[in-house]
């Protein structure tokens, strides 16, 4: 089912898009001017960013490296036994 063809002028008055006219003004208006330390300043953002992530890539890294340690120390050990007794029992009856 398609609809009906409209014609152009179909009581609506032809009005300019806002958007494309707002668009076409910046084009044409005056650039703004661009600081001249700009590359430099991203540069040096990018170069925080990325050590601030390789630290926190490290950081877990070596939080999961302490955390598998730490379970085959709980493995190992077992800690919550109790500890052995370090004296024998008398023999009697010899």
């Amino acid at each position: 089912m398609s609809l009906p063809d409209l014609p152009e002028s179909a009581g609506l008055p032809d009005l300019p898009d806002r958007k494309e006219t707002e668009v076409r003004r910046m084009l044409a208006g005056p650039y703004p001017l661009v600081p001249p330390d700009l590359a430099a300043r991203a540069a040096d953002r990018g170069r925080r960013l990325l050590a601030h992530r390789t630290l926190r890539h490290r950081l877990g890294w070596l939080l999961a490296l302490l955390a598998l340690a730490v379970l085959c120390w709980l493995v190992m050990d077992r800690p919550w036994l109790p500890p052995p007794a370090h004296t024998t029992p008398p023999v009697e009856g010899w």
